[in-house]
């Protein structure tokens, strides 16, 4: 049983955390440690508000270099013409065998008008959107939901008390995921969550380097479910996504 990382990520940060490991050699040996087959990986750098196509070339080199990671990209809208545009993003993608995209939008600008085309672009070539808690509302995510409802979305760094919104989505879009990770880890083990949805809804994600997944990895490994929704958790569910990109 392959484990998969949904949340993994490498490079230099805007600010440096000296305590952090970020080098390629540092994460390959706590991907190791932890027993964690491959990671989809985004940049520190653009997560942190740096350039987003600077960023992405790191992923690129990383990603070439070693095989084990996989690049989740950053796209940012911009206004003009001499800017990188989507096309620029995708053929980028293609190039780095990207299977995923690292959504950030800017907070208090409009969703649709800036971003709708990025992603009517997701949903079309099948891309699953990382999508990171602290950076959105739930307003923002449902109002993407309604008006991308095949949007393949993964919401990463709940937390286990926002069932209380998270669940009414889930049961309304088919497509949309929780990462299972940091702080959501639902109540129960993942025992209520089961009784209410498919594994096939939750994905793991490490969190690397900010947060160490071992009691993570110890709470799927020893709950009661059966053999397949564990290996489905842990790393099949996300293969099968990135298998199912069309770029």
């Amino acid at each position: 049983m392959d484990i998969i990382d949904a949340y993994c990520g490498i490079g230099p940060w805007m600010t440096r955390d000296r305590l952090l490991p970020w080098k390629t050699e540092e994460t390959l040996h706590l991907m190791d440690h932890f027993g964690i087959a491959r990671a989809l990986t985004h940049s520190n750098f653009s997560a942190g508000g740096g350039s987003v196509w600077h960023g992405n070339e790191h992923l690129e080199e990383a990603a070439a270099a070693q095989p084990r990671f996989t690049p989740a990209f950053a796209i940012t809208p911009y206004p003009h013409a001499d800017s990188p545009q989507l096309s620029d993003y995708l053929a980028a993608m293609r190039r780095a065998r990207a299977r995923a995209v690292w959504f950030a939008p800017l907070a208090k600008y409009p969703l649709r008008e800036m971003y709708g085309e990025i992603l009517d672009a997701c949903v079309a070539h099948r891309l699953p959107v990382l999508w990171p808690r602290d950076n959105t509302t739930p307003a923002d995510v449902a109002e993407v939901l309604r008006n991308w409802p095949k949007l393949r979305l993964i919401m990463l760094g709940c937390s286990y008390m926002e069932d209380t919104w998270l669940f009414p989505l889930l049961k309304l879009y088919s497509e949309f995921r929780i990462c299972v990770g940091q702080f959501y880890i639902p109540a129960e083990a993942p025992h209520r969550f089961l009784r209410e949805f498919p594994a096939e809804r939750l994905v793991f994600g490490s969190g690397l380097p900010f947060f160490s997944p071992g009691g993570l990895i110890a709470h799927l490994a020893y709950a009661k479910i059966t053999e397949a929704e564990r290996a489905a958790i842990l790393g099949g569910n996300l293969g099968k996504l990135m298998d199912e990109v069309r770029l």
